[in-house]
Order: C-alpha cells, then sequence, then structure tokens
C-alpha cells in the first residue's frame, strides 16, 4: 500500500478530538437507568501493557479526492492497536491510559483516554511525525462508553465556538456483531460532526470487556464521499 497524502492520512488516523480554544460541552454523564445491565458491563475494559487488537481494515477512495486525475483507491491492510499503559500525552499534561495505532503507509499515532470501571473518557490523540508538535488534547474529559448504555441514550457532545469542528454521539443499538474475531454482544455507537467543510459519520461496535469490535467512518464533502474506511477484529493478542 502506497502512503497517503499528509492531509488524508490526518483525516483518516487523527481521533477527531480538539486541541484548544473554546468549546461548548455537556458536563453531565448519560444515566445508567439498568443496573443490571450496568453491572455485567463491568469491567468495560480491563487491559494489561502489551495487549494488542488487531484489525483487518478496508479503506475506499473515490478517484480524484487524493489528487486531480487520482484513480479510485480500494485497499485492504492490518492495524494495530497496543496498550502501552498510563502515559502523558506531552509534558505537563496527566498520565493517561495510552494506546498506539500502526498501520502500513501512515505514521503511528497514540490514543489518550481514560478507562475507569464504568465509562471510558476520550482525552487526546498524537500523531508521531517530525512536524508533530504537540498533541489534539481536550482538557474536559469526554464521554466514549458508559456502562449499561441503552439504545436512545445521547452522550455529551462538544463543538469549537466557531463550529468548525463538532462531535455528536448517540447509542443507535445493543446488538451481536460478528466480525472475524468471532461474535461478540455490541453497542452500537454513531459520532456526527464537522471538520470545517467535512461531515463526519462514524459508527463503533463496542463489546464490553473486549473493547472496539468494529468501526465505520465515512467522510463527505457537500453530498460527496471522500472516504469510507471498515475495520473488523481479526483477533486480540493479550500480554503474557
Amino acid at each position: 500500500m502506497k502512503p497517503l497524502p499528509h492531509v488524508l492520512l490526518a483525516t483518516c488516523c487523527v481521533m477527531a478530538l480538539v486541541a484548544c480554544g473554546e468549546r461548548k460541552t455537556d458536563p453531565t454523564l448519560p444515566p445508567s437507568t439498568d443496573e443490571a445491565l450496568k453491572s455485567s458491563d463491568m469491567p468495560l475494559l480491563p487491559v494489561t501493557p502489551g495487549d494488542r487488537w488487531i484489525y483487518q481494515t478496508r479503506l475506499s477512495i473515490p478517484a480524484g479526492v487524493t489528487s486531480p486525475g487520482a484513480a479510485e483507491v480500494n485497499t485492504s491492510h492490518e492495524r494495530v492497536r497496543a496498550y502501552l499503559g498510563k502515559q502523558p500525552a506531552a509534558e505537563g499534561l496527566p498520565a493517561v491510559d495510552c494506546f498506539e495505532v500502526t498501520a502500513p503507509g501512515a505514521p503511528a499515532e497514540r490514543e489518550f483516554v481514560e478507562i475507569h470501571n464504568d465509562r471510558i473518557l476520550m482525552r487526546g490523540s498524537l500523531i508521531i511525525r517530525p512536524e508533530t508538535t504537540k498533541p489534539m488534547w481536550l482538557a474536559d474529559a469526554v464521554p466514549f462508553v458508559v456502562a449499561g448504555m441503552k439504545a436512545g441514550t445521547a452522550m455529551p457532545g462538544f463543538r469549537t465556538g466557531d463550529g468548525a469542528l463538532s462531535r455528536r454521539t448517540e447509542v443507535i443499538a445493543r446488538e451481536d456483531v460478528t466480525v472475524p474475531a468471532g461474535t461478540f454482544p455490541c453497542i452500537r455507537l454513531l459520532t456526527t460532526g464537522r471538520d470545517g467543510d467535512l461531515e463526519l459519520r462514524r459508527t463503533v461496535w463496542f463489546s464490553p470487556k473486549t473493547g472496539i469490535v468494529r468501526e465505520e467512518k465515512i467522510r463527505y464533502r457537500g453530498d460527496k464521499l471522500i472516504f469510507r474506511e471498515i475495520q473488523e477484529l481479526s483477533r486480540i493478542e493479550r500480554a503474557k
């Protein structure tokens, strides 16, 4: 697989968090109304440094997107998400749970989250390349998944003061999903929002105690599809 242009790599890889500036967020977490369901979900994601999640990834880009006259892109590759333990995203920032994501033709990316027994909160990301000067970091953590969530639950969203970047997430369903690694009970989350003139639709199937087992990311500019990426869990390698 040939490396993609840097702009497209950033679009494909960044976890879509805002680095700084004014944000409007809802600080409340959605209620878990089903205590039995909440109990069965916990712990949401038990992890040990060295754990690895391996995904089969398919990327589709229409003709003419990467450059004028460029051919259509349809590629498949392996993506690895490895848990590194607790690390700071940069000097002066707190140490939080850190995952490193690697794929052929793309710089490594680090994802920073807070993993609690009953919830996972997003904190930021960092693409590892020479021109990167600072991580994308949220001063206020944004909930990603909460134990006991049911269909219809809306998560706190955020947007920049100028509205150029925004995210809103809701639970669509709880359902079983089959991927190469097997069949898993999942919470299906849909995130919608904007990155400037780009519209995002990201669907994640998160299985309590396992992690993300399937993810689909689609971006549009107006009515035009920019890219579609689907990743499915093929296996988990637990640290010894």
